[in-house]
């Protein structure tokens, strides 16, 4: 699995703006990649024009090869597997990439939410298991282009089992930060990933609901104060959960939200495209973690019900 002797070599499945703008900053840093996508709409777009990033990063990259379905990539013999898919998507690609595994390469959790890693794990072993944390965003514009919206860096990398991941984790946060995308391997990244957690759980859901994008929310006084108390709550579970978000975490996660100026969320695009939400891996992890520790989470729940329920009308 470890080699610094050729090409680093990465699958990336799930060609949103995460996959996307992922893949054109490896590949400018000269990595191999394969992206993948079972929309072959947007594979084939990407195969025949590459990718475009614009608005806040100006980038544009082409690809030799491209997959369709995650088991293709075992052509491919990648050193690491980039799973950018929606988190409700997980599970199944967790089972096709068991169809295909080698015991050769790693595979990185790249969505929102909280515990994805322990998914993975399950099947994959901690030691060829790692977590990104990812602090950029953006819209697709059509199937090969991304409207990037802000990136706040840095990300953050690290393996679930401490001191593994070796020369394939190295070289892929090099590749990151060569390209200006600053990324950081932390002691623990669980603080962040509660960090990312809590800041989608505390706006995206509200998007969501009202239809609204991330500026609209925050501008408005009375959205502005329940996006404040859901980050109160959050942190009051996190707290008893042992995750250390510092003092100045509340201030830090209004100035966060604030610049994210007219994001629409992918919880919001989900919801209008008829998809399946993250809801259960964001508030609603927060709701099962307050229940472990006996913290109150009505409105963590009431966001939670509210997102299901419009599931429900869409027919998920």
């Amino acid at each position: 699995m470890e080699t610094n002797t050729h090409q680093l070599r990465v699958g990336i499945i799930g060609m949103g703006p995460v996959g996307c703008i992922l893949a054109t900053h490896l590949k400018e840093a000269g990595a191999h990649i394969i992206p993948c996508d079972v929309l072959s709409e947007r594979i084939d777009a990407i195969r025949k024009s590459g990718i475009r990033l614009k608005y806040t990063i100006e980038k544009t990259a082409t690809f030799k090869d491209v997959c369709y379905t995650p088991q293709e990539l075992g052509m491919h013999d990648p050193d690491l597997v980039v799973v950018c898919v929606k988190t409700p998507n997980l599970r199944r690609v967790i089972e096709q990439l068991a169809e295909i595994d080698s015991k050769e390469f790693y595979i990185m959790c790249a969505q929102n939410g909280i515990d994805n890693e322990i998914e993975v794990a399950r099947v994959f072993g901690d030691a060829r298991t790692m977590r990104m944390v990812v602090n950029y965003a953006g819209n697709m514009a059509d199937h090969h282009t991304v409207h990037v919206s802000f990136f706040n860096p840095p990300n953050y990398v690290a393996p679930v089992l401490p001191d593994s991941g070796g020369d394939v984790l190295t070289r892929f946060v090099d590749s990151l930060n060569q390209t200006g995308l600053t990324t950081l391997i932390p002691e623990d990244i669980q603080d962040f990933v509660w960090e990312k957690s809590i800041l989608n759980a505390g706006l995206s859901a509200i998007c969501a609901i009202t239809r609204r994008t991330m500026k609209e929310v925050m501008d408005f006084p009375k959205s502005f104060d329940l996006v404040e108390a859901l980050i109160d709550e959050c942190v009051r579970v996190a707290e008893m959960e042992g995750i250390d978000v510092g003092k100045k975490f509340r201030r830090f996660s209004i100035r966060y939200l604030k610049n994210a100026g007219h994001h629409r969320p992918s919880m919001l695009v989900d919801l209008e495209l008829g998809h399946p939400t993250e809801i259960n891996y964001l508030n609603g992890r927060i709701v099962e973690y307050g229940r472990k520790h006996c913290v109150p989470t009505p409105l963590n729940q009431s966001v939670t019900a509210l997102i299901l329920l419009l599931q429900k009308v869409n027919g998920l």
